[in-house]
């Protein structure tokens, strides 16, 4: 039976952001015919459709085209054209297929014929693909921010004016806006009038907007435990606020994320996460994620979350970008409207993708992209009518346009018992910006440990008027930081250009003020209420009893050098070159204090006559230094050296370029004694440096105390070329193997890794191990927290290294460590210049037998939290004991309504541990399972248990 195919009202053309537009004399010179995965409405048929392509023009003049498939032919006439027509649709004639079937077209066009053949594979017929619209949220990069905030509050009105007026849409094409940030929320909110905040509010529970709960596109393995938990407080505060739920986040641009985000599922609710990430700048392997949903299990095994990472965020912009405004040059940029919302959308792009899916196998018939119309951009406007004329011309696939939380219902629902389930860490790629702004990062590092210590110390101090409102925008300003927008979209290129200067000062001053406000904050929660003059109290906010040096401050020891404890026996001391007082403090209560005396008096000037200049012992190690370049040669534990003689230890190198034969160190090497007293020696080494009006490395010991420190400061000068700079950190440990600590748990480099997750570097949190079944040692640096294993794997790596072979894909163990500390690498975002004073801090704690979790887990504290020293007050301390085999207390706090505190406390273990919860007070406590809005869960017993690798936080309450 011969048919006539009529001209469709929808003249679907081809779409490419690179698209070259043909004048109408530019003919074409062949046809191609290609299958797609649609099905379209024909004359009350439902049928497969293919394309008809005029390659290297258009037809003009119309012309005959035969479609010889299924066993049936069928003739179509194709009128004249006075535009031009690039492509036809064609609807495949016959019953759906269920094996593969040629198909072959021949096309009359005046006296001349083009024949194309194809084969024509089964597919479903019934695919829906969510689409969800939103606009890329970068804290800066197109502007300075306070112009990217007022789009994306703009965009929230425009959203639920679009919405209002697309409600009698058929219910797919209804608008539905998501915010992507709740720090747009945060902000929206803040500047809103009540009318407007109660318009905002009703536009959520229609559904008009929808709400993921992260503050914003964070480099989660960048922040620490407590910064990743309250990542997603303030959005859990709002829905609590206002009776709604929130269990989903959608991350878009950041390649890879932190396996402690499904450690705190529970903790948070928040269960979903859709990732959206860069097309293709700086993301390594990472595409091969890429629609491969899976339940990502935590390290204890007993909480998942739902992952899936779609298409990247970029396709809208991809297909109609060069329809719109460049938004990045409009200062004030709108809605905008083309006037054909049909073109330039998902035809063919949806299809191919489609296809691609299906040819690997995708086992489910729904799936999920963003349409964005770039970073920080306007609304689109024409999406409705897009989706709901495309679901008019097509049954499969069918368009909806959604929230992330309407998608991973429909999806779970669907598939629950098909989604399979992966361990591991989705190391991310993006977290190389933080040495691009070195100092800040160290400055933002130390403020989260100093506000984890003020929240211990009100804890401990059990001091009223706790201001949870101070320390929730503390901790936001730390998130922010580690926010993925580093710079400006020209930060490279023109870095002298006002607003490159205006957005790194906005990102500066994150840190700046994290830095200032916690500071202020442990010092208010020092402050004595009831003075005792003369005295001091040294704080300890571990778990642990403690034994460690104390410094205290000029200013808290004027009296003089001479330290006694309350019984009046005389200890130890040295005053320091700085004019600081140091002490060892034997044995400070776990979350308590002991209090000691500053007595007038000097202590005598005692100092260390070492056989060798370039040498430091305290009785547990010794250091040699190398002569010339100030090196570590030798570093001595039991008769052990742990010093690899192939590379220099703490060895300074520079790398201008990308190039490895291009690394130089530093020059001829100053030793010199810094502090040489009982207490405390230390080396300083002072060097020229490439990059640098000069370095220098302090080596120091502490009498009796297991501990190496080292303090390396950069004297930086601005280099506007590509350049990194690191320090070598090559340890003798044959057969170790790399663990290092992120969020909430603690991560085997390789193992412990999802495929194709970053390799080339690393991020932790608090500590290294480098372990043999024998003996090892815990590296950390509270400042630098990116390291390479093995050999630099950073070279090469200039630009946006788009598919490039120098991203690896599996890590060899090795005891060599490389500490990445800064680099301008990428083309874009990244400051293209440092200056001035930044100091490294690392430490280094060798031990006997292998590795031990919870010892590392202690070192990484003690490292990262020194102990307290404060005027003495006599006020009453809480009396709060955690006691457990293995496990740390990673929070100690009040609670929000200061009406008890909360813990936050893991198992560092793969078994379940007991813990207990009690008072070294006589007082009596309750115990509650909580959560990170601090609800009462659960009554548990003083005694309770936690899983292997656990996290759980517990109300604790007096009776």
């Amino acid at each position: 039976m011969k048919k006539i195919l009529l001209l469709s009202v929808f003249c679907w053309l081809t779409n490419s952001a690179f698209s070259i537009s043909l004048s109408k004399d530019t003919l074409f010179t062949s046809v191609t015919v290609k299958p797609t995965v649609a099905y379209i409405n024909y004359h009350g048929e439902v049928r497969r459709m293919a394309r008809l392509i005029f390659n290297d023009g258009k037809c003009y003049t119309g012309g005959r085209l035969v479609v010889d498939f299924n066993e049936t032919k069928e003739v179509y006439e194709i009128p004249v054209a006075a535009t031009g027509v690039q492509n036809y649709e064609i609807a495949l004639p016959g019953k759906t297929i269920k094996t593969p079937q040629q198909l072959t077209v021949v096309f009359n066009n005046q006296g001349q014929s083009y024949t194309s053949r194809a084969v024509v594979t089964p597919c479903k017929s019934n695919w829906t693909v969510y689409v969800l619209p939103h606009s890329h949220v970068d804290i800066g990069y197109t502007n300075v921010q306070s112009k990217v905030l007022k789009l994306h509050m703009d965009n929230i009105d425009a959203a639920i004016e679009l919405a209002k007026k697309t409600q009698n849409y058929p219910e797919e094409a209804r608008y539905k806006w998501t915010t992507e940030a709740i720090w747009v929320v945060d902000n929206y909110l803040k500047m809103s009038s009540p009318e407007k905040q109660q318009r905002f509010w009703d536009a959520v529970k229609k559904g008009w907007i929808s709400l993921d709960g992260a503050y914003g596109n964070i480099n989660t393995s960048l922040t620490d435990s407590r910064q990743l938990m309250e990542m997603f407080a303030a959005s859990q505060r709002l829905a609590r606020a206002h009776g709604i739920d929130i269990h989903t986040m959608f991350q878009g641009d950041v390649p890879g994320a932190s396996w402690g985000l499904a450690a705190q599922a529970e903790q948070t609710g928040i269960k979903y996460f859709l990732s959206g990430p860069n097309a293709s700048d700086r993301i390594g392997r990472l595409a091969q994620w890429q629609d491969k949903p899976f339940y990502w299990l935590s390290p204890s095994g007993k909480q998942k979350m739902l992952f899936w990472q779609c298409p990247p965020y970029s396709i809208g912009y991809g297909l109609k970008g060069d329809k719109i405004p460049n938004f990045f040059n409009v200062e004030d940029p709108k809605p905008f409207y083309t006037g054909k919302p049909s073109e330039n959308f998902l035809n063919p792009y949806l299809f191919d993708h489609l296809q691609q899916l299906e040819s690997k196998n995708f086992p489910y018939d729904l799936s999920i992209l963003t349409w964005a119309m770039s970073d920080n951009a306007p609304i689109d406007p024409e999406l409705p009518d897009a989706v709901q004329l495309w679901n008019q011309h097509y049954v499969s696939p069918k368009l909806v346009i959604t929230s992330v939380k309407q998608f991973f219902n429909d999806f779970e629902k669907k598939y629950a018992k098909e989604i399979p389930t992966y361990s591991g860490d989705y190391t991310e790629y993006w977290t190389d910006g933080v040495s691009s702004g070195a100092s800040e990062t160290a400055k933002n590092r130390h403020a989260s440990e100093v506000l984890k210590q003020a929240d211990a110390i009100w804890a401990i101090r059990n001091v009223p008027n706790y201001s949870r409102i101070d320390f929730s925008e503390t901790w936001k300003n730390m998130l922010l930081f580690n926010e993925h927008t580093w710079g400006a979209y020209n930060s490279t290129d023109d870095p002298d250009d006002a607003k490159v200067k205006s957005q790194w000062s906005y990102k500066q001053a994150f840190a700046l003020r994290a830095e200032k406000k916690s500071d202020s904050l442990l010092a208010s929660s020092l402050s004595p209420l009831r003075p005792r003059e003369g005295y001091i109290d040294v704080y300890n906010t571990n778990m642990w009893k403690r034994t460690d040096i104390v410094v205290v401050p000029a200013s808290l020891s004027k009296s003089g050098d001479i330290v006694k404890d309350l019984s009046g026996r005389k200890i130890p001391s040295q005053r320091l070159s700085s004019g600081e007082l140091v002490f060892i403090a034997t044995d400070v209560p776990p979350f308590g204090k002991s209090t000691f005396i500053i007595n007038k008096g000097r202590n005598p000037q005692i100092k260390n006559s070492p056989t060798f200049k370039n040498t430091i012992t305290n009785g547990i190690y010794t250091i040699v230094l190398d002569n010339k370049t100030g090196d570590i040669k030798k570093l001595i534990r039991n008769n052990k050296n742990y010093a690899n003689d192939s590379v220099s230890l703490n060895q300074y190198l520079y790398m201008p370029g990308d190039l490895l034969k291009n690394m130089e160190s530093s020059g001829t090497a100053t030793i010199t004694y810094k502090e040489n007293g009982p207490l405390v020696q230390s080396l300083m080494v002072r060097s020229d440096a490439p990059g640098t009006k000069g370095l220098e490395r302090e080596i120091k010991l502490i009498s009796n105390v297991d501990r190496i420190e080292i303090i390396n400061t950069i004297d930086k000068t601005a280099v506007r070329s590509k350049e990194s700079v690191h320090f070598a950190f090559p340890f003798s440990i044959p057969g170790g193997q790399v663990r290092y600590n992120i969020p909430w748990a603690a991560v085997t480099a390789e193992s412990d890794q999802l495929p194709n997750s970053n390799r080339n570097w690393y991020t932790m949190q608090r500590w290294v191990d480098i372990s043999n079944a024998n003996y090892g040692l815990t590296w950390s640096s509270p400042d630098a927290p990116l390291f390479e294993i093995g050999k630099i794997k950073t070279a090469n790596l200039l630009g946006g290294l788009q598919h490039s072979p120098y991203w690896v894909d599996f890590t060899s163990q090795s005891s060599i460590i490389y500490s990445w500390v800064m680099n301008n690498l990428w083309h874009t975002n990244f400051r293209a210049d440092q200056q001035g004073k930044t100091t490294f801090h690392y430490f280094i704690q060798a031990h006997d037998g292998g590795y031990d979790s919870f010892k590392a887990s202690q070192a990484g504290i003690y490292n990262h939290q020194p102990l307290l020293v404060t005027s003495a007050s006599t006020d009453e301390l809480s009396g709060i004991v955690v006691k457990g085999k293995n496990i740390y207390t990673e929070v100690l706090k009040p609670a929000d309504d200061q009406q008890g505190y909360i813990a936050i406390i893991v198992n560092t273990s793969e078994e379940p541990n007991h813990a207990s919860v009690i008072s070294d007070k006589g007082k009596s406590f309750q115990l509650f399972e909580s959560n990170l809005m601090e609800d009462k869960l659960k009554r548990i017993d003083q005694n309770f248990t936690i899983p292997g690798k656990g996290v759980m936080t517990i109300r604790i309450e007096n009776l």
